[in-house]
């Protein structure tokens, strides 16, 4: 049985205006590009396994009618003691990529977020090309031992009204699961379970150590989380749960298939955008 939707009404949106003006403005001109168009690839986010050593940093430079073999010095800007960045990367001769190895040492802990940043000199790089890439690179490492539970579609009924695939994850270390990327990238929905044999089921969203979710928004003793959606007139926007109702894994009675189930409610602190069951159903279980 799926819930009514309650709508908020009487949020009443607040534009800014601000204005400017450019009549004392000093002209600065910009840098001279360097003589060669070297950039970061990517600077992507990293979840490592547990037993990782090493990753790569890839960089580009433009392409051209010659490339002669080029080493471009790299600058360390922040990084962890354990880390260990080489002070140059050399593009071999034609080549237009080359990857840079990190190294991981001891003192790494598990679950633990690092950042690690590092720069281009100036003269090996182009701040006018148009490639999109960039001479700078920062990004948040961790290691964690996630592995794949089961695939599934997320129905998200309340805020977007849409449907996508997410991957359902689990930690032995931690014993939690995660619904990876659930709505925003990068935003995990955390929950223990204790699995779908159990006789009794016990089944609830949690914050990224496992310890029970909780959210002040809107009053105090509500169960929630940071859903990972920013609404551009309210700010963050939480996921509540709706008590009373059920929640957690429904196994199916052989007319319909399993399926994970969550009455829940969209909040910011104006109020909220409404309430209904989401559910992940098109269970595919990795083992």
């Amino acid at each position: 049985m799926k819930l009514n939707k309650i709508y908020l009404l009487g949020l009443v949106a607040v534009t800014m205006l601000a204005s400017c003006s450019d009549d004392n403005d000093d002209y600065t001109p910009g840098k001279p590009a360097g003589e060669y168009t070297v950039s970061f690839a990517n600077a992507q986010n990293l979840a490592l396994d547990m037993n990782a050593t090493e990753f790569t940093v890839d960089l580009v430079r433009a392409d051209s009618t010659s490339l002669a073999e080029l080493t471009v010095p790299i600058k360390v800007v922040s990084a962890p003691e354990f880390v260990t960045v080489p002070t140059s990367v050399t593009f071999p001769q034609g080549s237009t990529e080359v990857s840079l190895v990190v190294k991981i040492g001891e003192g790494m802990e598990t679950f633990t977020d690092y950042t690690l940043s590092l720069a281009i000199d100036e003269q090996y790089t182009n701040p006018y090309a148009d490639s999109g890439d960039s001479p700078l690179y920062k990004i948040t490492f961790l290691k964690e031992d996630y592995q794949l539970y089961a695939t599934g579609m997320f129905h998200e009924t309340v805020y977007y009204e849409e449907e996508w695939e997410v991957e359902i994850q689990y930690s032995p270390m931690l014993e939690l699961y995660r619904i990876k990327d659930a709505i925003i990238e990068g935003t995990h929905w955390f929950f223990k379970w204790n699995g779908p044999n159990a006789a009794e089921q016990e089944f609830y969203f949690t914050d990224s150590t496992g310890k029970k979710a909780t959210c002040s928004v809107g009053g105090t003793g509500y169960y929630g989380w940071f859903s990972g959606i920013n609404n551009p007139n309210y700010g963050a926007v939480y996921v509540t749960v709706l008590d009373g109702n059920f929640i957690g894994y429904d196994p199916g009675d052989g007319t319909y298939p399993p399926e994970f189930d969550f009455p829940v409610s969209y909040r910011v602190s104006a109020g909220t955008f409404g309430s209904n069951y989401e559910w992940i159903d098109e269970l595919v279980f990795a083992n």
